[in-house]
């Protein structure tokens, strides 16, 4: 199956056609797609658009290299596998703004209540990125950018429904004032769901529910011809049912309310020299009710001076300097520790004739933990006029967590993770095609994990994650397809446990999308997804079946300004299981109607 499914890809990408100018900001510079070291995958606006997809969990999950896991489905707790590292080690980047929960037990973002209706862009920046981004980056970021205020003048919404009681609106307006452009937008999903336990396993389960609401405003100010100012606030409230993974529970539920804010200044000083100042705040408050009632709270504040030279056409640097501090809850709402931080990095990209270099490092003084170095190099090479060469080498960190650190199974002893990471890869543009292939290696060291012999976290074990990535897209006049394929080994390199798999890390994961305009009104678009064998966690010997998703996706036009969009998804009705004892999604529906003013 593997074999057929490369020589596929190769055979179709000799015979299509490509890609339109992409604009990556994830690396806090813009870069043309095509130019830039690291592997990147962006989703546009229409893709989010078109894909029928509420929240960020369901669209990214067709990426390659990337795994969602979810305790049931309609906004369950989630964990997400980034070339298979933890999901504390990738970064939530919402409008500059860290999203990631600094109550959580290892630091992680709530993915699952991020709502895409005022979403405009997605960047997926793959390996360690520590050097621009510290502690929470060591396997990535993902970069969430919404709705640029001024632009796209005028008024969106959207009504849906679907299977299992599932009610969506939204509404979202942009607009260009005399002193001020501003965009904002509210969202709500009300769901009946389904049983987080699966209900094949007991099928008097009873149905575990999500109701979110999220409010979103953007503005930004033009002082003069060389300052500026903009200012971004988001806001989540949800509350979900949910059920543990060896039985219905009818009294266990969470309410989740998340703020970020972010305010930013930015100077052009003469030709060379732009500075931006930011200061942003992030707050989350999680309250559970299981085996007791429980509350968390945590607040991030966070100041960065973040320094652009445009030395000339060919040579960017970067220079920054950031503070931290973050106050959290640990375990009862009394309990109340902190932390800080002081960074400083540099970053360089250079492009001259067929060569790109990027050089970059960065310092870091957590405190009460020892200096951190980190430091990334990359280089690309354009052999041919459509052939590129890519390759990156970088450390990356992880600081042990609040909860690691101070709660009643803390360990003030421990050290960081630490990681290296390679990826070596080539770009094959033919006409509107691209093909690439990039292999990759990362390693883990000082490995933070819960050590029962000690009944407390310690620095337990070295991990690798090693694999391949195949990606390719192509355009004719009516059909568009998008494909990847990802093998990966994620392994346990532990005296006495050298060679076992990491739990939930797929080792095959393929997707195939073809999308086809059937006339100027009606698009239509068929997504199979395959997921591998993965083992269910490292406390049992089960090993999750792989299975297969097919999707159906229909959009009808009304007008200009009026479209339909119907998704059918499972629609081959498959039974499985992304985390044992969990219930997923059979076959479903959801249609949603979009208009503009």
């Amino acid at each position: 199956m593997n074999t057929k499914f490369l020589l596929l890809l190769l055979f179709l990408s000799t015979h299509s056609f490509a890609n339109s100018k992409v604009i990556v900001t994830a690396e806090k510079v813009s870069l043309d797609k095509e130019k830039t070291n690291s592997v990147v995958d962006v989703i546009s606006e229409d893709e989010i658009k078109n894909s029928g997809d509420t929240s960020l969990t369901g669209l990214i999950q067709k990426k390659s290299s990337l795994q969602i896991n979810s305790n049931g489905a309609f906004g369950k707790s989630t964990s997400l596998f980034l070339r298979g590292a933890d999901s504390s080690y990738t970064l939530i980047v919402i409008d500059g703004v860290e999203y990631n929960d600094k109550s959580s037990v290892g630091g992680s973002a709530i993915l699952e209540h991020i709502d895409l209706s005022s979403v405009e862009k997605i960047e997926i920046l793959k390996g360690s990125q520590s050097v621009l981004y510290g502690s929470d980056a060591m396997a990535g970021v993902i970069k969430i950018t919404t709705k640029n205020p001024g632009e796209n003048i005028g008024s969106n919404g959207s009504i849906g429904y679907g299977s299992y009681d599932n009610k969506v609106a939204s509404f979202s307006t942009s607009q260009k004032g005399e002193f001020l452009n501003y965009s904002m937008g509210l969202s709500f999903q009300d769901v009946e769901g389904i049983s987080s336990y699966n209900s094949v396993r007991n099928p008097m389960a009873e149905k575990d529910g999500l109701n979110n609401l999220t409010a979103t405003f953007k503005a930004k100010k033009k002082i003069s011809n060389k300052d500026s100012i903009e200012f971004n606030l988001r806001g989540v409230k949800a509350e979900s049912d949910f059920d543990s993974s060896t039985e219905d529970k009818l009294d266990y539920m969470g309410r989740d309310s998340q703020l970020i804010a972010g305010i930013k200044y930015k100077r052009i000083m003469g030709d060379y020299w732009v500075p931006e100042l930011s200061v942003n705040y992030s707050k989350s408050d999680r309250l559970t009710n299981s085996f007791s009632l429980s509350r968390l709270v945590a607040k991030t504040k966070k100041v960065e001076l973040l320094n652009s030279f445009f030395i000339n056409e060919n040579v960017t640097l970067i220079n920054g300097l950031e503070y931290e501090e973050t106050n959290a809850s640990i375990e009862t709402v009394d309990n109340k520790k902190n932390f800080s931080s002081t960074a400083v990095y540099l970053d360089s990209h250079f492009v001259y004739d067929q060569f790109g270099i990027q050089a970059g490092g960065r310092w870091t003084k957590d405190r009460d933990l020892a200096d951190q170095l980190t430091w990334k190099v990359g280089a690309s090479f354009f052999a041919l006029e459509n052939t590129t060469f890519k390759m990156n080498a970088s450390t990356g960190f992880k600081s042990p967590s609040l909860y690691q650190l101070f709660s009643n199974f803390g360990n003030t002893s421990l050290l960081p993770t630490k990681s290296r990471s390679y990826d070596f890869g080539v770009v094959q543009n033919i006409y509107n095609t691209e093909l690439s292939l990039t292999l990759f290696k990362d390693t883990y060291e000082n490995v933070i994990d819960f050590e029962s012999s000690l009944n407390k976290y310690a620095n337990t074990f070295k991990a690798e994650s090693k694999g391949l990535e195949l990606r390719w897209n192509a355009s004719f006049s009516n059909v568009t397809l998008d494909a990847s394929a990802t093998l990966l080994r994620a392994i346990n390199k532990s005296s006495g446990n050298d060679g076992t798999y990491l739990a939930r890390r797929p080792r095959e994961k393929y997707f195939l999308g073809v999308s086809y305009n059937l006339n100027p009104s009606l698009t239509t678009s068929l997504n199979y997804t395959y997921v591998g064998q993965r083992e269910n966690s490292d406390f049992d010997s089960i090993v999750l079946s792989s299975y297969s998703l097919v999707d159906l996706n229909l959009k009808y036009e009304l007008s200009k300004d009026h479209n339909l969009i119907l998704r059918l998804g499972n629609i081959l009705d498959k039974e499985y299981e992304e985390v044992f004892g969990f219930g997923t999604l059979r076959r479903n529906y959801f249609l949603k109607y979009s208009f503009r003013m």
